[in-house]
């Protein structure tokens, strides 16, 4: 089965739907390697070189993934010897033997030998992004940024997940004390409805099914509130997908007034209609556009842009999304994000709100945005955002949030409230 163009996440649940018989703990197992595989990639992938040259962008998947699994157990997760035995002979039956005979040296000495990390060879900025396990180009980014010490801080707390957030539904009522604890989660202090779920909980599945809970990070979840939709406004949600925050404008509108939601993809344009329908919202309607020419008239109360950017705040979370960005994608996301913001304050009414946000933590992708936009329509001034729970904003910009996984425990994301001027 291939399913090019997937995410890893997505790609595994398509897998799972199509066997139909994988059991959930199996399918949280699959899931929880894909992403640490993934977390720990050129680490196990330097691993390996030192055992052998000849595994390359060549080498079937199957055995690159096969390879990458047995560094993880055995040199990262610390797992026991019949684990590792076990898992490769699995890997034997699934793969066969045709398939892997050329590389069963290579499996019996990673497997049972004993490699260490000899990084002494690399320049200093190689060597740290093998041990912090990131890019090159991104590493060399963060130090030059932030300067050495705090990237080192955000390279790390990158190699541990984040915890899981959620909202509490208002368009489906229910008491928030007693879903805390039905969950066994903690509630977010200056953040209502949302709570922290620390442990797995045998209600969530129901209570998501439902429409009761929206899984959404807590950055996600200020922003939100930061938008602050009033009952009978008007709101454009741009860049809308896969609806989370659509229903939670909704939700603080009391299904009361108009969002007009625009998205491009297909595919996300579907999970944006499951979210909205599951949640209860029945005042968004969604329109299948590039957000770059926004194919709507009038001017709206709130206008919200959340445009495609690296995902660098999410390497903790989502980790396989790392190795798929580069330097040369982040210019044609500033180029992109800096024609949303202008097409999107279009249609912002005399006095209304203009969100700009992303789940990037590069001021490339913030500040310079919001700078640029600023010094090209005087008409906007930046206001101060509530909740603010976050840090302030670089350059200046005080009044803009940022969140950091090491410093908030939730995905890296950068908000910016303004206000057209009567």
């Amino acid at each position: 089965m291939a399913y090019a163009g997937m995410g890893e996440r997505t790609a595994l649940l398509k897998a799972a739907e199509e066997v139909k018989s994988v059991d959930p703990s199996e399918l949280r197992q699959a899931h929880r390697m894909v992403m640490e595989t993934g977390r720990f990639q050129n680490k196990l992938d330097f691993l390996i070189s030192q055992i052998s040259a000849e595994v390359s962008a060549e080498t079937p998947h199957g055995v690159h993934s096969l390879l990458r699994l047995i560094a993880y157990f055995k040199y990262v997760d610390g797992a026991r010897g019949t684990e590792v035995e076990r898992m490769t002979h699995w890997a034997r039956q699934i793969l066969g033997w045709k398939e892997l005979r050329p590389y069963e040296e290579i499996v019996a000495r990673l497997a049972n030998g004993n490699v260490d990390l000899e990084t002494q060879h690399l320049t200093e900025s190689e060597r740290l992004a093998v041990e912090t396990c990131h890019p090159g180009w991104y590493v060399d980014l963060l130090v030059l940024t932030f300067g050495r010490s705090l990237a080192i801080q955000i390279l790390k707390r990158d190699l541990i997940p984040v915890p899981t957030y959620i909202r509490v539904n208002q368009l489906k009522p229910c008491d928030e004390n007693d879903l805390a604890r039905k969950m066994h989660a903690l509630k977010i202090e200056g953040v209502k409805n949302t709570l922290r779920l620390d442990r797995s909980s045998a209600a969530r599945t129901n209570l998501l099914s439902t429409g009761q809970i929206v899984i959404q990070d807590l950055a996600s979840i200020v922003a939100g509130f930061v938008a602050s939709p009033l009952p009978r406004q008007s709101v454009l949600d741009v860049c809308a997908s896969p609806g989370n925050k659509t229903t939670h404008y909704a939700a603080q509108m009391q299904n009361e007034g108009e969002i007009c939601s625009i998205e491009l993809s297909p595919n996300r344009t579907a999970q944006w209609g499951k979210s909205v329908a599951v949640a209860g919202c029945s005042i968004a309607q969604l329109i299948r556009a590039d957000a770059r020419t926004i194919p709507v008239h009038g001017e709206f109360d709130v206008v919200i842009a959340d445009p495609p950017c690296s995902n660098t705040g999410v390497f903790a979370r989502n980790p396989p999304t790392k190795w798929g960005a580069s330097y040369g994608q982040l210019r044609d996301f500033t180029s992109r994000q800096e024609h949303i913001l202008q097409d999107a304050s279009k249609h912002v009414r005399r006095d209304g709100t203009l969100v700009y946000c992303t789940c990037s933590i590069l001021p490339q992708e913030n500040e310079f945005i919001v700078e640029t936009f600023l010094g090209r329509n005087p008409g906007f001034k930046i206001v101060r955002q509530e909740p603010f729970i976050g840090s302030h904003g670089l350059r200046g910009l005080n009044n803009c949030q940022r969140f950091y996984p090491h410093l908030h425990d939730c995905n890296g994301y950068f908000i910016a409230k303004m206000r057209r001027e009567a």
